[in-house]
This record gives C-alpha cells, structure tokens and sequence, in this order.
C-alpha cells in the first residue's frame, strides 16, 4: 500500500474534485503514479520503491478520494485529463500506469511529449480499456444515488468506486487510436509478467518508442528511459 508523506492536494478537472496524493519527495525527475481500474493510490500493485525522484498518485475521478462524476460518464480521455490536471500542477514528469492507467498513460504520453519524458505500462485491472465493443452495462441501481451523496473520504475508506466506472472496462477504441499516440510519445516501456495483453499493446510495442521488459526490470528500464 501507498503511503503519502503530506495530505492529498485538491485540483480540479471540470466539475469533478480531484485528489493528488504526494507519496514521496526526491530530487531526480517527478513521477505520476496512475492507478488501475476500481483501485486508487492508496492500492498501488506495483509500487515506485526506488524511484529517484518525488512520486505523485493521482486518484482518477471515480476512484480513491476523488469525486463521483454526475451521469457516471467516465472515457480514458477524461481520465487523461485527471491525469493533465496533475501534470499542470507538479510539471514535467515521467508516467506509470497500471491497466486502465496504462492506456491512460499512453493517451497522456502522444498528447504532452513535452511534459513526458517516458513512460512505464504495466498490468492491472481495465488493460482491456480500448476493446471492439462499446460497454452495454446495466445502469446504476437505485441506491446509486444515496451511494454517490456520501462522503468522499467515507467512500474512500471502504475503497469504493463509483459502479459505473465499470464502462472502462472495455471502451470501444480502434487500435489505430492507440498507434497515433504511441508515435507522438517519446519513450514507452511496457513491462510483461507473461499474462495475455489487449491488441492495443501488442500493436503499441512494436512502435519504435516502445520496449518490452520483464516486469522485475520495469522501474530500472524506465529510468534508463528517462535519460538517468
């Protein structure tokens, strides 16, 4: 589990309330920690352990200590703009993202070359967040709207997330869509446990920024990738 050293910092993207969360400060280059589907900062898998820098989590709206979004409309390109909201607070640094993160990470990564160094994508919850089909969920119960009233940080406390971010799940985008970003973006490193991968990131790591590494030497390729 993450741990912050000070309080969250409030920003804001449209309507939504947003919560930066400061885990650790350092000297070498920033890093913005994007979580995974149904997760939130404080329960990062793959942790930035000896990351050189000051390390930031974001909580995507939804999520964490974040607002709930009214209507429920939640698309990787508005938590690329959670995540745009962060860099415009912190500046330049390198990214990491976890599942849906990851595929947030890359939008991030072509929109804003110059504000991202490199980037790190790795496995986790809502990887699928680009599939052929548009989500046909159900739409939120009746008690969503009293769920979504609560306080955030009593939501928080129970890690829960708004229901209907499970549109993430699998959100119809081509896999052109993700080609055209991974060619603006400058370094891309994707970290492989062996588990299967999503056709956008199969046609990702063959781009000429990409690299596969395996997930024990994700954090060391992803320096190197930043020009440390």
């Amino acid at each position: 589990m993450a741990r912050a050293v000070s309080e969250p910092q409030e920003l804001r993207h449209g309507r939504v309330r947003l919560a930066l969360h400061p885990l650790r400060a350092g000297s070498g280059p920033a890093l913005l920690h994007l979580h995974a589907l149904h997760s939130s900062a404080a329960r990062l898998a793959v942790p930035a352990v000896d990351w050189p820098g000051a390390v930031f989590a974001i909580d995507f709206g939804g999520h964490g200590r974040s607002g709930w979004i009214a209507g429920g409309a939640y698309t990787p390109e508005l938590l690329a703009g959670d995540a745009d909201a962060a860099l415009a607070r912190i500046g330049p640094a390198c990214l990491a993202g976890e599942g849906i993160g990851a595929y947030v990470a890359l939008l991030l990564a072509g929109a804003r070359p110059e504000l991202v160094p490199a980037v790190l994508l790795l496995p986790g919850a809502g990887l699928e967040g680009g599939g052929p089909l548009p989500d046909f969920s159900e739409r939120p119960d009746p008690e969503w709207a009293e769920r979504a009233s609560r306080p955030t940080a009593a939501r928080a406390a129970t890690g829960e997330a708004d229901p209907l971010v499970c549109a993430l799940e699998r959100d119809a985008r081509p896999v052109d869509y993700a080609e055209a970003f991974a060619a603006r973006a400058r370094r891309l490193v994707l970290a492989e446990d062996g588990g299967p991968r999503p056709a956008w990131w199969e046609a990702v790591a063959r781009t000429r920024s990409a690299e596969r590494v395996a997930i024990g030497e994700a954090w060391r390729a992803l320096e190197r990738a930043a020009g440390r």
